[in-house]
C-alpha cells in the first residue's frame, strides 16, 4: 500500500505540469485532554491533514479528478513521571474521480456516507463519525463507488470495497480483508423529503473478539431511511442485519434490528436556537423474527445549538441509556478568529456499553474530562 501512495503522489505531480487546477489545501490541529479518570490525566497532541487535489477538465461536461490527503498525527501522555509518546503517518484519502454530467465514478480511500439521522446512526456502514467532534473525522474505505443523479433529483449508488477490515458504525465483529463487498442504495424524492433502500453484503472475519475462536461467515444488511421538512424535520433510519456464523456463544447476536426516529426544528429565539432529538431501538436475537430470547436497547439523544454571535457558538448534546440507566453529556464553546476555530470541551462518558458513535479520532474516554482544541485550515 506505501508503494502504491508513493506512485500515486509521483502521478499526481507529473500531471500538475499541465494541470488545468491544482490545490494544497489543509488542517492543523493541536489539542490537550484532561481526564481525571485515566491513567494518563493529561494528553496533549497535534494532526496534520494536508490535501492535494488535481483536476482537468476533459470537456464541458467531464472531469477528472485526484485527491491525495495524509494523516500526520503525533502525542504525548502524561503517565506518572514519564511522558509516553507515539505517532503515525498514514492516507486519509487516497482517490480518483471521473465525472460527467449526473454520473460519477470514485476508486481509492475514500469517505462514504448516507442516511437520514444525525446522532444515532444505525446506516453508518462505512464511516465512524462521532456527531460531537466538531471537525467530522473519520477513516475511509478502500473502494469503488457509482452514483448516477437523475433528472428528477432520484440517484442510485453501487459500491464495492476490497482491504478493509475495522469494525464500522454499528458493526459488532469485524470483516474479511481479502473478500469483496458490494451493495447499493436507491433513493428517491417524496412529497417534502426523500425515501430510500439500501444493502451490503460482506464476509466477517474476527480473531480478536473471542480467544482461539474465529467468527468467520457472510453477513448481509438491508436499511430503509427517509426525511422530510413539515415544518419540523421528521426522519427516520432502520436497518436489519443478519450475521451467518457458527458459535453457538454469539448465537443472540446472529440478527440486529435497529430503528432510530428523530425530528428538529429552530425556535425563533434570539439568534435562533436548533433543538434536535433522536431515539434509537436496538435488539439482537437468534431467532430472525425476534420472537424468542432477545436483547434491547433504547438511547435518547438531545442536541442543541445556539449561535451566540457571528463568530462565537455553544451546543449541547446528552445520550441516555435507558436500560443501565445512565446519560452521557457534552457540550462545546466554538470562537472563530480570522484564521483559527478555538474549541472548549466539557464531557462526561458511563462506562457501559453503547450505541453513541465514537472513532480513534475523538480522545474522549470515559468518565468526566475537558478537551482544548484550536484548528488553522489553509
Amino acid at each position: 500500500m506505501k508503494i502504491t501512495y508513493t506512485v500515486f503522489i509521483l502521478l499526481l505531480f507529473s500531471l500538475s505540469a499541465q494541470a488545468q487546477e491544482l490545490n494544497f489545501n489543509g488542517m492543523a490541529m493541536g489539542f490537550t485532554n484532561y481526564t481525571p479518570k485515566e491513567d494518563h490525566q493529561l494528553w496533549s497532541g497535534a494532526r496534520y491533514l494536508p490535501e492535494l487535489e488535481y483536476r482537468h477538465m476533459l470537456d464541458s461536461a467531464s472531469a477528472f479528478t485526484i485527491n491525495v490527503s495524509a494523516n500526520i498525527y503525533g502525542s504525548m501522555k502524561y503517565v506518572g513521571e514519564r511522558p509516553y509518546y507515539e505517532g503515525q503517518v498514514s492516507p486519509y484519502r487516497f482517490w480518483a474521480r471521473y465525472s460527467h454530467d449526473n454520473l460519477e465514478i470514485r476508486l481509492g480511500l475514500q469517505k462514504i456516507d448516507f442516511g437520514s439521522s444525525s446522532m444515532l446512526r444505525p446506516m453508518q456502514w462505512f464511516n465512524g463519525i462521532d456527531p460531537r467532534d466538531p471537525l467530522g473525522l473519520t477513516d475511509g474505505v478502500y473502494a469503488l463507488l457509482g452514483r448516477y443523479y437523475f433528472q428528477n433529483n432520484a440517484n442510485i449508488w453501487l459500491w464495492g470495497l476490497y482491504g478493509n477490515e475495522n469494525r464500522r458504525g454499528t458493526d459488532l465483529f469485524k470483516t474479511d480483508r481479502k473478500a469483496p463487498e458490494y451493495g447499493g442504495r436507491f433513493q428517491y424524492p417524496t412529497a417534502k423529503g426523500e425515501l430510500a433502500v439500501s444493502f451490503h453484503h460482506k464476509s466477517l472475519y474476527d480473531d480478536e473478539l473471542q480467544e482461539n475462536n474465529l467468527i468467520q461467515g457472510p453477513e448481509n444488511k438491508i436499511g430503509l431511511d427517509g426525511k422530510w421538512d413539515l415544518g419540523i424535520g421528521l426522519w427516520f433510519e432502520a436497518t436489519y442485519t443478519q450475521s451467518d456464523f457458527v458459535q453457538e456463544e454469539l448465537a443472540p447476536f446472529k440478527n440486529q434490528g435497529l430503528l432510530d426516529v428523530g425530528l428538529d426544528y429552530t425556535l425563533g429565539i434570539g439568534n435562533g436556537l436548533y433543538v434536535g432529538g433522536e431515539h434509537l431501538l436496538s435488539a439482537y436475537a437468534q431467532d430472525p423474527t425476534f420472537g424468542g430470547p432477545r436483547e434491547i436497547m433504547n438511547t435518547t439523544a438531545l442536541q442543541t445549538n445556539y449561535p451566540l454571535t457571528f463568530d462565537d457558538n455553544i451546543s449541547f448534546m446528552v445520550y441516555h441509556l435507558w436500560e443501565s440507566q445512565q446519560t452521557a453529556y457534552f457540550m462545546n464553546f466554538q470562537h472563530n478568529f480570522r484564521r483559527l476555530s478555538a474549541y472548549m470541551m466539557v464531557y462526561y462518558n458511563p462506562d457501559v456499553r453503547s450505541n453513541i458513535p465514537t472513532n480513534d479520532f475523538n480522545q474522549m474516554s470515559a468518565g468526566w474530562g475537558a478537551r482544548l482544541m484550536l484548528v488553522y485550515n489553509h
